[in-house]
């Protein structure tokens, strides 16, 4: 009769030492493959949280970008280009600037280099008496720059219609939208009146800028290029002042460090609270995934441990049980190899058999622990066939150790003295 016809006999004759040892096998084998199944699963879900919070981030933060440009729209320009050699202490206070020619402004709209400058507008502007009132004349013209243009994006400033004039709050009095008016002797309609702000647009007459360049007797000249900066990182005046001096050498700029740091300032407040949040999340799952390891590091080296001894004490008893089985076998001449193999081959196979069962076990369990569980906690399960081979492997080589001192004590038995007590 073969090994394995003996092994499977004697299973047949004691079913309930095989069928306990293969129970405490696949238990094990369950807790050791079902374990890192549903970390597997929370590394998972972790990583696909953090990345729908930093998409609805990085949404968030593109809506926010639209509404603050609308806000800055609202605000107004945030540059100021002049000449040079103009004095912006006079400009400030005086309003006088030296002019410059009007190209300036086309030549900067066109520039391809010109990347961080958008909604240019070229003013001129002269303080005048109006109406016994020191008032300010404005002459513009919105152009847009080609990167603009490409987007087809509408300027932020709507061009003054020619022969038609702005009037700031406090210049007006009962003068009303639709009214004609006098300035330097030439007649405007009154294409709106401005509400009061408490700034210098009280006081302003804004026109067209071809039209307030005749008023004032300088055709094609104006005092500066005013614009809005675009948003990016670092130090902007430096980036845009290096683009400009390639353009147009011979000005300068000034930035209103207000409005222009108002949509970053915005935007990174929003951004660093979505980083908080996902860093917030980061951290609670891996402590949480740190400490559900760290009891598993603990708790499945005594789960196997726990089997083996289990497995080694049946072995231990069935040794015992048959102690005349082996002794009779050794007078008939079989060989301390076979002999072991009549254990360790019964190891193996309980091994093998609590592998399979506990592999089969860790996925039912992980996915019912899963499917249990809230739906943010565990992504859906994933089987690591990595894992699988390692216990189907893992699982026969403990029962074989478990039973090894056990086969030894068989061996080294005396069947003389076995068949004699």
């Amino acid at each position: 009769m073969s090994i394995w016809k003996l092994i499977l006999a004697e299973i047949r004759v004691r079913p309930w030492s095989f069928a306990i040892a293969t129970l405490v096998i696949a238990v094990a084998t369950t807790a050791v493959v079902a374990g890192p199944l549903l970390l597997n699963a929370y590394a998972r879900q972790t990583a696909q949280a953090v990345a729908q919070l930093e998409a609805e981030t990085q949404k968030e933060l593109a809506k926010l970008d639209k509404q603050t440009k609308r806000i800055m729209r609202d605000l107004g320009v945030n540059l100021r280009i002049v000449h040079r050699d103009t004095k912006l202490g006079g400009l400030y206070t005086d309003f006088k600037a030296v002019d410059f020619p009007e190209v300036y402004v086309d030549k900067l709209a066109q520039a391809p280099q010109i990347e961080t400058i958008v909604h240019v507008i070229a003013t001129l502007q002269e303080k005048i008496t109006w109406k016994g009132r020191t008032a300010l004349l404005v002459g513009m013209r919105p152009v847009l720059t080609a990167s603009q243009k490409n987007e087809e994006k509408p300027h932020m400033v709507k061009p003054v219609e020619p022969g038609t004039v702005i009037l700031g709050y406090e210049l007006a009095g009962n003068v009303r939208p639709g009214d004609t008016v006098e300035i330097l002797g030439k007649s405007f309609r009154v294409a709106s009146v401005r509400p009061q702000s408490g700034t210098l647009e009280d006081v302003q007459l804004v026109m067209d800028l071809h039209e307030a360049q005749q008023l004032v007797g300088k055709p094609g000249r104006i005092h500066q290029i005013l614009a809005l900066n675009c948003k990016c990182k670092g130090n902007r005046i430096s980036r845009i002042r290096k683009e400009l001096e390639g353009v147009l050498p011979d000005t300068k700029v000034t930035e209103h460090l207000s409005r222009a740091t108002a949509r970053e300032k915005q935007r990174d407040a929003v951004e660093q609270s979505r980083k908080r949040q996902i860093a917030r999340l980061q951290a609670d799952r891996r402590r949480t995934q740190k400490a559900t390891a760290t009891l598993l590091n603990i708790l499945l080296p005594l789960t196997v441990a726990f089997s083996a001894a289990i497995v080694g004490l049946l072995s231990w008893l069935n040794v015992r049980e048959r102690r005349s089985e082996v002794g009779i076998l050794r007078a008939l001449g079989k060989s301390a190899p076979t002999i072991a193999w009549l254990f360790l081959g019964k190891a193996l196979l309980v091994g093998l058999v609590g592998g399979l069962l506990g592999c089969l076990g860790a996925y039912f369990t992980a996915d019912w622990l899963i499917r249990t569980a809230e739906a943010q906690t565990f992504a859906p399960l994933a089987w690591d066939s990595t894992l699988g081979i390692l216990a189907l492997l893992g699982a026969p080589l403990v029962a074989a150790m478990a039973a090894y001192l056990p086969t030894l004590s068989a061996l080294t038995q005396d069947p003389a003295a076995i068949l004699t007590s």
